[in-house]
């Protein structure tokens, strides 16, 4: 759903948000000025409550203790979307994240939401097709292909 001018903030669109930090005071952004990209993703994080995010791991059979995470935040907008889309958008979810304005959580997924997008993802099929090709050189570890649900939230 698009929302033309008003977020529901109580204000125009020519504001910049602030934060609270909950010592009671309000603050601007912690790092510099909100992106106009940064605030359309804030608004549609506050219209949802709660939006899904996934990681791209990569396991061992071998070895218990090996895990590295190959690609994480990975928020999808389309399950056709491309590998420098989603790190785009990856690099402003960890700057909204460093910025206090919301969470990135991999130990609760959303409840009754399927993820299909993600798991018939583009970037999940390659992803599985990379580290099936990694298991044929000698010596590699990461040998299983993981997909870790979670959770964004405002905070």
């Amino acid at each position: 759903m698009h929302h033309d001018g008003h977020c529901g903030c109580g204000h125009d669109h020519s504001h910049t948000h602030t934060h609270d930090c909950g010592c009671g005071h309000e603050h601007g952004p912690a790092q510099g000025e909100l992106t106009p990209a940064m605030e359309d993703f804030l608004h549609h994080l506050h219209h949802h409550h709660f939006l899904p995010v996934a990681r791209f791991l990569v396991e061992s059979s071998v070895e218990e203790d090996f895990c590295a995470v190959a690609l994480a935040p990975v928020y999808l907008r389309a399950p056709d979307e491309s590998m420098e889309s989603v790190k785009e958008t990856a690099a402003m979810l960890l700057e909204l994240e460093k910025m206090g304005y919301l969470t990135l959580d991999y130990d609760y997924p959303l409840d009754r939401y399927s993820y299909k997008e993600y798991k018939e993802s583009e970037l999940y099929a390659y992803f599985c097709r990379t580290v099936a090709e990694g298991t044929e050189r000698a010596g590699f570890l990461g040998d299983r292909p993981v997909l870790e649900l979670g959770s964004i939230a405002p905070t």
